[in-house]
């Protein structure tokens, strides 16, 4: 559990630095990866320790004798073993969650029009969405891209998403948020 504090105190500090003094910095690749790295560098951080050696005085220490009377034990309650079954039904759902919204990506590829566009494959969804990407498919309401009111800015954004693996990310996160689900630091970076 301090192992886990120490990390969620690391992710902490390296996302208050990117909120002030990053975030509106023009360089995305070096915020993608500073990002990236802090949520590695969170987790090696707490593994490291610095020992330092205090010498105090010796006092002398009296001993009281006490005599306790034979007594009925009995054997105290596993926290940790609630705590992990917990965050096993926790991570369990999520899990089961995240294949769901995987396999309802694969359902809109399978069911929608498809066209190439440059590195990517545009889906013309039916449903109004705001476009996103994911690999190389990037979603687009078909009403919008048939009368031309998508913009080409947009079209530009998406495609570098297809071209810088942005979706390596998302999944990246999305596997830690399945184990670490009780981080709300992941939820700040997502």
């Amino acid at each position: 559990i301090l192992y886990i504090l120490k990390t969620i105190a690391c992710l902490s500090l390296l996302l208050a630095f990117y909120h002030f003094f990053l975030e509106r910095e023009k360089m995305h690749r070096f915020n993608r990866f500073y990002l990236l790295g802090s949520v590695i560098v969170s987790f090696l951080i707490p593994l490291f320790t610095v020992e330092t050696t205090v010498i105090l005085p010796i006092e002398p220490e009296y001993i009281e004798e006490t005599i306790v009377p034979n007594e009925i034990t009995t054997s105290p309650i596993n926290y940790f073993e609630y705590l992990l079954y917990i965050w096993w039904t926790v991570s369990g759902i999520l899990l089961i969650r995240f294949t769901k919204n995987l396999w309802n990506l694969a359902k809109i590829i399978r069911d929608n029009e498809k066209i190439r566009y440059k590195k990517a494959t545009l889906v013309l969804v039916n449903d109004t969405i705001s476009p996103y990407t994911f690999w190389n498919y990037i979603f687009i309401n078909k009403d919008e891209f048939d009368n031309k009111e998508i913009e080409k800015e947009l079209f530009t954004h998406e495609l570098t998403h297809v071209t810088q693996k942005h979706t390596f990310d998302v999944i990246f996160l999305e596997l830690l948020l399945i184990s670490f689900w009780f981080n709300p630091m992941f939820y700040l970076l997502k």
